[in-house]
């Protein structure tokens, strides 16, 4: 994999349980908001909107079925990678929001959010 990957739901999705509803999910809409900020910083990552139903195949292939809650962020291969990443597959990852804007920000120069 040549670069970071985000993975993020898809802004104004519906859910079956609730007909005639959208929905955002409130965390991946914050890193959404700091994209929508930045964009030239947000160009260093590669950024993969994904549909509200599973199964998420693109999240699926790299790091399997049980860790496609969104958002992930799965790192390159050839990057150093937080201690405190998770591995499946072979693929080291985190789907905390907060470890998200936080390493995005000690990567790539996004701003904190406190």
């Amino acid at each position: 994999m040549s670069g970071d990957r985000l993975f993020l739901l898809t802004p104004g999705f519906r859910d079956e349980a609730h007909p005639g509803r959208f929905f955002v999910c409130p965390h991946c809409n914050a890193i959404e908001g700091l994209l929508g900020s930045f964009p030239g910083l947000a160009t260093q990552i590669e950024v993969h909107r994904l549909p509200f139903e599973r199964p998420r195949e693109a999240v699926v292939a790299l790091i399997g079925w049980e860790h496609q809650s969104l958002p992930v962020l799965i790192f390159a291969d050839d990057k150093p990678v937080p201690a405190d990443a998770d591995i499946a597959n072979g693929r080291r990852f985190i789907n905390d929001p907060g470890r998200i804007l936080a390493y995005l920000a000690d990567r790539y120069g996004f701003p904190h959010i406190h």
